[in-house]
């Protein structure tokens, strides 16, 4: 029987990452929530995405001041 809630690394990986292109469905979003609550990678990952995400954005209006 598979729970609906309980997703693997991989899985909350691949909904990490789609959640920057589209809003998640509500019961993706606490599955998510719940795995980040006992996974120590994964709220890890989270973080790095954010970062890169950033660094993007910044290197984006950096690029743009130079034109």
């Amino acid at each position: 029987m598979k729970y609906p809630l309980r997703r693997t690394c991989r899985e909350v990986v691949r909904l990490v990452l789609a959640r920057e292109d589209r809003d998640l469905p509500w019961l993706e979003r606490v599955a998510v929530r719940l795995h980040m609550q006992v996974c120590q990678a994964c709220p890890r990952f989270e973080r790095q995405v954010a970062l890169m995400r950033g660094a993007m954005r910044q290197w984006r209006h950096y690029a743009e001041q130079d034109e």
